[in-house]
Order: C-alpha cells, then sequence, then structure tokens
C-alpha cells in the first residue's frame, strides 16, 4: 500500500521571525508594580515623579514618544474631551475603563512604531498609567466592580475621593456668574469603606494596584456644615495611611506654599514615610505666581512629600490653545494657512514635532510591510 507523501507549500509556512521584528518586546513588568517601584525610586532619590493627564490614544502615544515616566487619566478631560460634559460626575462609571484601553493603544502603538523605524535598535518604555475613578460612582460594591475593571484593563493606580458620588463635582470649583457652593463630603468612614473596596477589588484580581486617596476636605464640607481645613484633612491623611495606601493626594485652592506645608507636617508627624500628590491644576494661578516671583517649585513640592505630582488638564488647555489659534487662521485663509503650518514645521528650531509626518506617527510603514509579510511577500 502507498504512502501518502505530505504536500508542502512555501506559502503554508508562518513568517514567524519576520512578524516579530514589527512588536516591541512587551515588558515583563506588571503596570502597579512599575508605577510603584518608580515613585519608591523618585523619593529615594528626594525628587518627584510627574506627568499630564492623556485623554486619548493620541496624546497616549506622543508622551510616551517624549519619554514621559508615567501618564495620568483624567476624569475632567474625559468629561469634557468625549462627551462636553463639565466634571460633574455625569459620564458613564466604566468610561475611564474604556479610555484605559484607548491609552493602551498609544502606549503599545507608540512602542511598535518606534520599533519597527529603529530597526529594533530602541524600544521605548511602556509608561504605567493612574486614573480617577471619581467618589466610585456609588457606593463599596460600585467602587470595587469599576476598580476590578480598571485593573484588568492594566490600569496601573487609580484614586478615589471622599466626595459625595451623588453631588461631586471638579476638585476646584470656579465662579460661574455668581454660583459658587463647597464640594460635598461623604463621612470618613464611607470614604474608608470606598478604599478598602479598592483593596479588595486589588486581592480579587490578585494584582497589587497603586491606591491614590483623594482628599477633598480642606474646602469641603459634609452636608449643612462649614469646609474642613487643612487640618481635617490631614485627619482624613492618617486614616488613610493607617489602610496602607500608597499615596495621599490633598486638593489645595491656592497656588501658595502654606497649605501643602501645614498638611504635610500634619501627615508626617504620624507617618514620616507617606508619600503625597499634588495636582498641578490650570485652575490655580500658577501664571501670575510666576508673575509675581512666587511660584513654587517642583522640587519644593518633592521636599515636603509630594512625590506624584500631575497636571489633570495641562494637555487639554495646550491642544486648545494651538488648535483655537490654527482653526481661527483656516477658518478665515484656508489653503494659506495649511502652506503657512508646513511652513512653520519645516522651520521650526530643535526636533520637528513627530505629527509632521504623520503617516509614519501612525506606523503605516510598519503595516505596510506586515500586509506584505502576511500576504507572502506578494
Amino acid at each position: 500500500m502507498a504512502t501518502a507523501t505530505r504536500p508542502a507549500s512555501a506559502h503554508a509556512v508562518y513568517p514567524a521571525e519576520a512578524l516579530q521584528k514589527l512588536f516591541a518586546p512587551p515588558e515583563t513588568e506588571q503596570p502597579a508594580e512599575k508605577l510603584r517601584r518608580l515613585l519608591h525610586e523618585a523619593r529615594a532619590r528626594k525628587t518627584y515623579l510627574h506627568t499630564a493627564g492623556a485623554y486619548d490614544a493620541f496624546t497616549a502615544a506622543i508622551m510616551t514618544r517624549l519619554g514621559f515616566k508615567a501618564l495620568y487619566g483624567s476624569g475632567w478631560q474625559l468629561a469634557a474631551t468625549k462627551s462636553m460634559f463639565p466634571d460633574i460626575g455625569v459620564y458613564a462609571s466604566h468610561d475611564m475603563v474604556k479610555l484605559v484601553h484607548e491609552m493602551w493603544m498609544g502606549i503599545e502603538g507608540a512602542r511598535n512604531t518606534h520599533y519597527y523605524d529603529t530597526e529594533g535598535k530602541e524600544v521605548l518604555e511602556s509608561p504605567p498609567a493612574f486614573v480617577d475613578m471619581e467618589a466610585g460612582f456609588g457606593g463599596p460594591t460600585q467602587t470595587f466592580t469599576l476598580a476590578v475593571e480598571l485593573i484588568r484593563a492594566r490600569a496601573a493606580g487609580v484614586h478615589l475621593e471622599n466626595q459625595d458620588p451623588a453631588n461631586r463635582t471638579c476638585g476646584h470649583i470656579v465662579n460661574v456668574g455668581k454660583q459658587k457652593r463647597n464640594k460635598v463630603l461623604v463621612p470618613r468612614k464611607d470614604w474608608l469603606a470606598k478604599l478598602k473596596a479598592i483593596k479588595a477589588a486589588a486581592q480579587a484580581t490578585g494584582v497589587d494596584v497603586v491606591i491614590i486617596a483623594r482628599t477633598d476636605s480642606i474646602d469641603g464640607a459634609l452636608p449643612d456644615r462649614e469646609p474642613g481645613g487643612v487640618q481635617i484633612a490631614v485627619e482624613d491623611a492618617w486614616v488613610a495611611a493607617e489602610l496602607g495606601v500608597d499615596v495621599v493626594w490633598p486638593e489645595f485652592n491656592n497656588t501658595e506654599i502654606d497649605q501643602p506645608q501645614e498638611f504635610a507636617e500634619g501627615v508626617r508627624k504620624y507617618y514620616p514615610d507617606q508619600m503625597l500628590g499634588f495636582n498641578l491644576s490650570p485652575s490655580l494661578y500658577f501664571g501670575k505666581a510666576k508673575k509675581a516671583g512666587t511660584l513654587i517649585t517642583n522640587q519644593q513640592l518633592a521636599d515636603l512629600g509630594y512625590i506624584l505630582q500631575f497636571s489633570t488638564l495641562f494637555n487639554f488647555r495646550t491642544a486648545g490653545m494651538a488648535l483655537e489659534k490654527g482653526l481661527r487662521k483656516f477658518l478665515k485663509s484656508g489653503l494659506d494657512a495649511l502652506a503657512d503650518l508646513q511652513i512653520e514645521e519645516e522651520e521650526l528650531g530643535g526636533t520637528p514635532p513627530s505629527t509632521k509626518m504623520h503617516q509614519k506617527f501612525a506606523g503605516m510603514n510598519r503595516w505596510l510591510i506586515l500586509e506584505q509579510v502576511l500576504s507572502g511577500g506578494r
């Protein structure tokens, strides 16, 4: 009886080696572990880890290319850029989960494109992302559920505030006409219960997510009470520190060093090693402080223990200013404005913007090679 001969075809061979060159090697360090390591290393060096909020894959990719060590997912930017909502907790609870995935796509897209463009000689770091989970969108059960999904989406850290989720608003309430109110807080035990829910989510998923406890007590109040002030925020920090959170973030309402120093000294009284967080918010008038010669520095804040420093909407303000400037000109002069944009990109001193070669930025060359590899080079 004749033995069947197995047919062979060069076109049936899977091009594993060729494909490997098109994807940057994945990092082995888990995002939460990496973020915690970066924080501890910054503290050991007596410096700080600072970043800005990314609001889509595009901003995450640019920040990855520029070398930011970590990324931040800002709820304010999410509300405004995705839905044109103010920061009053009205977007869907799991929209941040979607944003974390979108940021990851930007990070990986930048890494893979850069790896291909440098012929495998350079591998970009994957910046771990910590993100806003507001006031948990409910009680401990809702907080636990959201934390689990954020961890599954590769969030390295989350922050939870002590505002009432039914009445929450931006950490810096600005005057709208003549309207202004105190932020509405929940009792400390309720905030603590939700922080415990995040720890439970970490245990359930097996991922020791970085927990950032935010207190709005300096200019927030329980219903029908007066704002708490710095000392109440310090007492919030003691409770959170006792629970073992990684970072405590107090929201301040001015650009002076007095409140941050008072808060830091109060926390250090019992928890000298507790890392603190600081919001470099454009809602505060840092520009006026700089003109007056009174601007505090990142290192001054780090010396007080504010190791994690971030700007919730720096990208939003930067992009808005650039877009309005360009679009006003384009509205008025059309093609002439586009030509001027290209001239400005060409003549810009130093490194040209990475978006100048827009096809290359998006990795088109890599995708064309990928197409060829998978079709057998035809």
